[in-house]
């Protein structure tokens, strides 16, 4: 692992610095007011979360359990152990990661809410026109230059390897986010009421990000890092040829996860979406229009749902050994969990209602155990399977 140095690559130290110049120098020589500030710091909070959610997919070390109670988004892929490479120039990406960077959408959900509320009612001083558009375009260049530039260095050095997916979106970047993102409308419209004037407003506000950023910039290591290794998190496997190896089924996969997709559309917070959507779609077009969102969004979240259950269950074999069951994943070549064959007190099958519309009967098998149970779904003749853990 490459340790974090004291200060960062220059080019994003410049960089970092330029982009916090810009709005003083719009301000006090190009005579913005409120709204291409605004606009300019929107538009670096937006990237600062884009930058923190592709960095979590990269964190090698797990998430500590202490954490396992916040709300993410795909909870299922939370326990998926193993990584995957896409290209060969990029490091591993864990699936277990991607849960903790599609949170980061709530933060832009709630940028667009505050951009949307504040365009809508404060109406804030200004225009987008003429040199202020230019100068706007010009500093979002440099806004997505240094953000890259970060990026860029976050995965040269290797900080990956000291960091968790929580632990990239440090309180550091939530402040960086926070201050011109949500407190900057605030700022302007009690300066204004306050007659203080947006040049003493924007001299705090770029004062207290410009520290938050050097902070940022200056920080040494990740925060809330386990202390485990992500390869210590692996099941072992024992040595020696499987006794039977038997396989999901890949048709029970796709219409498992439609299913499970339709299902999903109902439920918040995709469901509000959808009823919004749908409702709103229909006051303002009519029934048949709001109709046609309504089945198109449900359709839309079932095929997304495929992929999601493709990774979490398709490529997995379960391996039978002399000793016990394991879960193998063959595409992240990474077993999943393992579970002792003296401890399954009884063995359950199901098969799926759905594998009547298919050749070869799939299903569920159940591992009975003193204390809990195994689930495992979508197996290949799960009868046949059961006979083996039995023997």
């Amino acid at each position: 692992m490459i340790a974090d140095s004291p200060l960062r690559g220059r080019s994003t130290v410049v960089l970092a610095v330029l982009a916090n110049a810009i709005p003083i120098v719009g301000v006090f020589t190009l005579g913005w007011e409120v709204l291409p500030v605004l606009a300019l710091y929107w538009i670096e909070a937006v990237a600062y979360v884009c930058q923190s959610a592709i960095e979590a997919l990269f964190a090698v070390r797990p998430v500590d359990d202490d954490f396992y109670g916040i709300q993410v988004p795909l909870e299922r892929l939370r326990e998926k152990c193993g990584h995957v490479t896409v290209v060969n120039w990029l490091p591993p990406i864990y699936p277990r990661n991607i849960p903790f960077a599609l949170n980061a959408g709530w933060l832009l959900f709630g940028l667009a809410a505050v951009a949307t509320l504040v365009l809508a009612y404060v109406v804030p001083a200004g225009s987008l026109a003429g040199r202020t558009l230019f100068g706007v375009a010009g500093g979002t260049v440099l806004v997505v230059c240094r953000h890259a530039a970060a990026l860029h260095e976050f995965l040269k050095t290797r900080r990956y390897e000291c960091h968790t997916a929580l632990s990239t979106f440090s309180r550091r970047r939530s402040l960086a986010v926070a201050i011109p993102g949500f407190l900057l409308p605030l700022f302007a419209a009690g300066a204004e009421r306050a007659d203080v004037g947006l040049a003493a407003t924007l001299a705090v506000v770029v004062g207290a990000k410009l520290v938050v950023d050097v902070l940022d910039l200056t920080a040494s290591g990740g925060e809330d890092v386990s202390s485990g290794d992500a390869a210590a998190e692996l099941v072992a496997i024992l040595d020696g040829d499987p006794i039977a190896v038997v396989h999901t089924d890949d048709r029970g996969v796709v219409l498992g996860g439609l299913g499970l997709g339709v299902l999903l559309s109902a439920m918040p917070p995709y469901g509000f979406v959808l009823l919004f959507a749908a409702v709103g779609t229909g006051l303002a077009f009519g029934l048949i229009a709001g109709a046609s969102v309504l089945f198109a969004l449900v359709v839309g979240r079932a095929l997304l749902e495929i992929p999601i259950a493709r990774l979490l269950y398709g490529a997995v074999e379960y391996r039978v050994y002399a000793g016990s069951v394991v879960a193998y994943d063959v595409r992240l070549d990474a077993p999943q969990w393992s579970v002792p064959r003296n401890e399954i007190s009884n063995v359950k099958t199901k098969t799926a209602l759905t594998s009547s519309f298919v050749s070869g009967a799939f299903g569920k098998v159940r591992f009975v155990r003193d204390d809990d149970s195994k689930l495992l779904s979508v197996v290949e003749d799960p009868e046949a399977f059961a006979r083996q853990v039995s023997s």
